[in-house]
């Protein structure tokens, strides 16, 4: 069979289009990030606070041993075992705000950082910390896990980071 000039110019126009509409990418809808609406992005709940003493900025001691645990080698910590995540806790800074601040260029497992500056309500780490985290288990792993009370003034400290 042979091919003619028109056959031809047809058949390049024809591989280009091709080319063309499928460089355009998928056009199906993304799967929906998980997400934690216990506080994130959910209009209906309180604004943080905290009645517990060593969860502020000006003393951060009982917050400093609640994420003593996390930070134990073998999960989040930076001695001993090796973590076992991509990212380590570091808490042998001045203050938990020294070891919380480099996580927030950090993405968790669902998309968001783990601490965000903007939307602290969002902030991976804390949304971990619930009954409901978005993906993966709830921390720690193991029982005792963190009161209502707690998980409320650590939030209380993520806004007042961001601040």
């Amino acid at each position: 069979m042979l091919y003619t000039r028109t056959s031809l110019l047809r058949f390049m126009a024809l591989a280009i289009g091709t080319l063309a509409v499928s460089a355009c990418g998928d056009t199906s809808p993304a799967e929906p990030r998980l997400r934690n609406l216990v506080y994130c992005e959910n209009p209906d709940v309180a604004a943080p606070s905290c009645s517990l003493v060593g969860y502020s900025m000006g003393n951060d001691s009982a917050l400093r041993d609640k994420l003593a645990s996390c930070a134990a080698g073998g999960c989040h910590g930076t001695s001993g075992a090796p973590a076992v995540t991509s990212w380590t806790l570091d808490l042998s800074g001045a203050s938990v705000q020294s070891a919380l601040a480099p996580l927030a260029t950090t993405l968790g497992a669902n998309g968001d950082y783990l601490v965000d500056e903007l939307n602290p309500d969002c902030s991976y780490m804390l949304t971990k910390l619930t009954n409901q985290p978005a993906g993966g288990s709830r921390m720690p792993l193991t029982p005792p896990y963190w009161g209502a009370d707690e998980i409320d003034c650590f939030r209380s400290y993520l806004h007042e980071m961001s601040n």
